[in-house]
């Protein structure tokens, strides 16, 4: 018995260093690609905040304006397309996907926001 624990010391002292140097290694890949994921995290931010700001505001409008809800969804929808732009999000490389999950967004917000206002307390 003594010589099995012997020689399963070494190994964990191989597999402890192998451990280490490869968070090491994830630690220097981590760094080089940061800059580029923080970019991409502050732009899904900045997206979602929009369609929830947009939403809200959307359903409040139709809330008073309710002969013109509808018309009111389909502005807001697409005043994304020229207000993302403009806060400095590139919207050349989107796909359907993505304007789907701003879309999606942008109607559950606005959906909830009308229907808490439409519903007294």
């Amino acid at each position: 018995m003594a010589k099995t624990k012997g020689k399963r010391a070494p190994k964990t002292e191989k597999k402890d260093a192998s451990r280490k140097a490869e968070k090491k290694g994830l630690a220097k890949t981590d760094e080089k690609q940061e800059p580029g994921r923080q970019v991409k995290h502050v732009e899904g931010i900045k997206k979602t905040a929009l369609s929830s700001i947009l939403g809200i505001a959307g359903g409040v409008a139709s809330f008073y304006l309710p002969a013109y809800s509808f018309f009111i969804l389909v502005v807001i929808v697409y005043s994304q397309r020229i207000i993302l732009p403009r806060i400095g999000i590139d919207v050349k490389e989107y796909r359907a996907t993505d304007w789907f999950f701003l879309a999606f967004m942008t109607v559950a917000f606005w959906f909830v926001s009308w229907t808490v206002l439409l519903n007294p307390a």
